[in-house]
């Protein structure tokens, strides 16, 4: 059983976590590789640290997102998108609803 996190991870964090597995699978970067990687760009994250990011032990701050997006050749934003790939929901389910599939959330509207 994992522990609580005092503040959870909200959908936004949730995307990140998702797209950042999402692409470093699709990069066949192993979680050390991409420690590297971060590394070599002057923000090293252990492997281990990465992978309770993408299990969602641990939160991502402002600058993890910036160096794992420019190692992975995103962009921070990108990192933050709903995963559109979900043929389920295409990374934008039904106001109240969380994705099965993806567990994607909707974006919250502002105003």
């Amino acid at each position: 059983m994992r522990p609580e996190l005092r503040n959870p991870p909200g959908p936004a964090a949730r995307n990140a976590r998702r797209n950042i597995q999402r692409l470093r699978e699709e990069r066949r970067f192993s979680y050390a590789e991409l420690s590297d990687r971060l590394t070599l760009a002057g923000h090293p994250i252990s492997g281990y640290l990465l992978g309770r990011l993408e299990a969602g032990e641990r939160r991502v701050d402002v600058d993890d997102l910036a160096a794992i997006a420019g190692v992975l050749g995103v962009t921070p934003g990108e990192l933050l998108e709903p995963p559109a790939e979900c043929d389920n929901c295409h990374g934008d389910p039904p106001e109240g609803f969380i994705c099965a599939r993806c567990g994607t959330t909707p974006v919250a509207t502002i105003g």
